[in-house]
């Protein structure tokens, strides 16, 4: 299995690929809901996403994404947005909620194009519990990492902040939101996941 470095670089390679926009583009999303707790929410969102997908890379999370458990995923995917537009600061209930719950929904959904450390990790998941865990964190920093740089930048750039603090930006990321959970609602996310899959498969 791979180092650290080595992982976290081949997640930051997958950024481009098209089956990583089922977990990337909901997180971004959310960040540009999310502005007054915009960095709780991303990394609850990192967090999130790692370790529900290493959860059933693990067997600890065996729910399949069909039926009722899609109009509820709706519905939590909805819910998300909502905390992240209301949420009052940063560390509060709703944030922390907000990315936790949306991260996870996404680990659960994603459908990752397996390369030669996830596929380890993967693969291990069952065996080396701590260490996959770990190494699945690492993977989704460099996966997701324009969803932390988007929340990070405007501390660096404070202009870019004032961006991303106007309403219509907001807006832009509660469109993306809505789609998002209407998709799932009405059971066509999982088609635009096996899309996506097979593209990056054939690319």
């Amino acid at each position: 299995m791979g180092t650290v470095v080595d992982t976290f670089i081949e997640g930051v390679e997958v950024i481009t690929w098209a089956c990583t926009l089922t977990v990337l583009v909901p997180g971004l999303a959310l960040v540009l809901v999310a502005r007054r707790t915009r960095l709780t929410v991303a990394v609850y969102y990192v967090v999130g996403a790692a370790l529900l997908a290493w959860a059933q890379a693990a067997g600890h999370w065996w729910v399949s994404a069909q039926g009722v458990t899609l109009v509820i995923a709706a519905l939590l995917a909805a819910g998300t947005y909502s905390a992240a537009w209301v949420a009052p600061q940063h560390c509060s209930p709703l944030a922390t909620g907000a990315g936790i719950v949306g991260g996870a929904l996404a680990g659960w959904m994603w459908r990752p194009c397996v390369g030669t450390l996830l596929g380890d990790i993967l693969n291990d998941a069952t065996t080396e519990g701590p260490r996959t865990a770990g190494l699945m964190l690492v993977y989704m920093v460099g996966a997701l990492l324009p969803v932390l740089l988007i929340a990070i930048a405007p501390y660096a750039v404070p202009a870019l902040g004032r961006v991303l603090d106007r309403r219509p930006v907001a807006v832009v990321g509660a469109v993306v939101g809505a789609a998002y959970a209407v998709t799932l609602a009405i059971g066509r996310y999982d088609d635009l996941i096996g899309e996506l899959y097979r593209i990056s498969s054939s690319a």
